[in-house]
């Protein structure tokens, strides 16, 4: 990187006085709270803020300066117990600095699992509002939040996209299966392994170019999965797992605990586990909801709808595979309100011929996060195990 390049990020790093010693004293409770949307909740105002205010974090350098940190940061935040602590410090980090343009900027979260069958259809990649595939033989991004964008980092390029089916993009995974991985880990080192390999993995292959890369950060859609993956994190420790962290650190460093230092940051993991408190002040709002007998919009959380699959397999599938894959859902007494029942193969059929399999992971992506081979492998294939299971059973799929 040259002498320019550095002092520009050097320089960037002292006016947004967010990124190093923010740990002098001790944490403390929020006086406000910004609230994540998802984002297709958002009001015309609310996206026409986040337009504004990304648009100007572009003109003034944040982009680059943030796909420089992942980049850098890169081997010590994935394949480790340090990815969920990082990336929320860091999408943290990012809408902060957007709040010193405009208070009322928020990252908002994209609800993956109502697109997992064929993401490239979600309105998310429609011109509305990120921009759908990449064109020309350099797949550069025409149309959206980001349409034409240069990316200055780590060279100048257009921002890219290359759907990993061509026109379309291979299917991601659904709530059921990270229903199933929230009700059975219990390890900081299990589940991470279990969201980092799928339904983080997903995404950023399914989307391609830049997306792929070690500065994925270039895209908008970055910061709207990241925020989902850190939701589902967030649900996780709602379900009894509040300050759990265990697991691996980087190559030649020791496990992760509370009191180890995210890198970069160089704060303590501690800082950043509990949201409405340090620097962590934000939530998530529950996405609006029209159901098909309701004149009314209601509002319903991502655990609220986990929750919802949990009743229905209670009610759906054999005590075995309960046993298997739910292990804490109660099979004789199955829970109140599950209303979506729906057996054998007419129910399958429509909902789209029940689970599709998980898409196959890329030997470069593996090697590109120094991921362990045999680990990714054997995650994804229990991924699938359970996938044949729900679709021998009948299940029908909450989307």
């Amino acid at each position: 990187m040259c002498q320019a390049t550095l002092s520009s990020f050097i320089t960037l790093a002292a006016i947004s006085g967010l990124s190093i010693g923010a740990w002098a004293a001790g944490i403390s409770q929020c006086t406000s709270i910004t609230e994540r949307k998802e984002i297709r909740d958002l009001a015309p105002e609310e996206w026409s803020t986040l337009q504004s205010t990304v648009a100007l974090l572009r003109r003034d350098g944040w982009f680059q300066w943030y796909s420089y940190i992942h980049d850098t940061s890169f081997n010590s935040i994935h394949g480790t117990s340090h990815f969920f602590p990082f990336h929320r410090r860091f999408i943290r980090d990012f809408e902060m600095v957007g709040q010193r343009y405009n208070p009322r900027f928020a990252v908002p979260y994209w609800n993956e699992f109502k697109d997992y069958r064929n993401p490239a259809l979600s309105p998310i990649l429609s011109t509305t509002y990120l921009g759908g595939n990449g064109r020309g033989t350099d797949g550069c991004v025409s149309d959206g939040l980001q349409a034409g964008w240069t990316m200055t980092y780590p060279n100048n390029h257009c921002l890219t996209r290359t759907f990993n089916g061509g026109a379309q993009i291979q299917a991601w995974y659904t709530s059921e299966y990270t229903s199933s991985v929230m009700e059975r880990d219990t390890t900081m080192a299990k589940f991470r392994q279990d969201i980092e390999y799928t339904v983080h993995g997903a995404a950023h292959i399914g989307l391609g170019g830049d997306m792929s890369t070690r500065t994925s950060t270039n895209d908008m859609a970055f910061l709207v999965h990241h925020a989902f993956i850190d939701h589902i994190w967030t649900s996780w420790q709602g379900q009894g797992h509040q300050m759990t962290m265990d697991g691996p650190g980087a190559s030649g460093e020791p496990d992760v605990t509370l009191a180890s230092l995210i890198p970069y940051y160089k704060e303590s993991v501690e800082s950043v586990m509990t949201l409405g408190w340090g620097l962590m002040c934000y939530g998530y709002a529950a996405p609006v909801r029209s159901g098909p007998r309701s004149t009314t919009r209601r509002r319903r959380g991502l655990t609220m709808a986990l929750g919802d699959v949990a009743a229905d397999l209670a009610r759906t599938l054999p005590v075995h595979l309960l046993q298997k894959w739910f292990p804490g859902v109660n099979a004789t007494v199955p829970r109140p309100g599950a209303t979506r029942i729906a057996h054998g193969a007419k129910g399958l059929a429509k909902n789209g011929g029940g689970m599709p399999l998980p898409m196959d992971v890329p030997v470069e992506w593996v090697d590109m996060h120094g991921y362990d081979r045999h680990e990714v492998r054997r995650v994804v294939e229990e991924a699938r195990d359970f996938v044949n299971d729900m679709n021998e059973a009948g299940y029908a799929p909450l989307y």
